[in-house]
């Protein structure tokens, strides 16, 4: 009887994936610049707060959020079509261009949901997108089957790659906000630059945010227990 695919060698690669997972969360809580106050399972009440209150204004931090949301789209759009039309077979690097891409996409949804905390210190982004990335690799080897037909050399290197991909676009994005934290001189009232087109919300508006009782990231639907 054939080994089942998750009880063979390549299980190295969902245990590894695991350990990392477990490594970079831990890693992410200690970092400075982590939104601390509010639990992990609160987050996305968190981003539905922030975009429930901040894509009507109809300002730069509309601007932002729209264009986070175009950035995701485009990022689907050249996966799922690189998957119907075999372009990851055809074009060796167009998995590094979408995992890149998205690595850069998530760390900006993260910056934009907790950007106060972000702009003094947007460190935390980068182990927070490997913690994700990982985790997304253990789902894949749990639930999906492409793999098993993979050596585990490949499959350890395909892995390994991508989540080094993944973290060079939360890094430059991180890079990025942190060049706008600087250059501001504004960390605790300024919007990092977008994951698309480095739009960045004026002072003025977190300033109006503060005034609101919510300058933190503190919304009353979504506070951490």
């Amino acid at each position: 009887m054939a080994t089942p695919p998750h009880l063979s060698p390549k299980l190295l690669v969902g245990v590894g994936a695991l350990c990392l997972t477990l490594l970079a969360t831990w890693v992410t809580l200690t970092t400075p610049g982590y939104p601390d106050q509010h639990a992990l399972r609160s987050w996305p009440a968190v981003l539905g707060s922030r975009l429930r209150r901040e894509l009507p204004r109809g300002d730069r931090l509309t601007a932002a959020w729209v264009s986070i949301g175009l950035w995701a789209g485009l990022v689907s759009v050249l996966h799922f079509g690189g998957v119907l039309y075999n372009v990851y077979t055809a074009v060796p690097w167009w998995d590094l261009l979408t995992h890149a891409m998205g690595g850069f996409g998530v760390a900006a949804v993260l910056a934009f949901t907790f950007r106060e905390q972000t702009l003094r210190s947007p460190v935390w982004l980068v182990s927070g997108v490997v913690a994700i990335g990982a985790g997304f690799e253990v789902y894949e080897f749990v639930f999906k089957t492409f793999w098993y037909r993979w050596s585990l050399a490949f499959y350890v290197e395909d892995t390994v790659v991508d989540l080094l991909v993944n973290t060079s676009g939360a890094a430059a994005f991180a890079a990025v906000t942190e060049l706008y934290r600087r250059t501001s001189g504004s960390a605790a009232t300024s919007t990092p630059a977008t994951g698309s087109d480095g739009v960045a919300a004026a002072s003025a508006h977190d300033h109006e945010i503060v005034a609101d009782g919510d300058g933190d990231g503190h919304d009353s639907d979504s506070n951490a227990d």
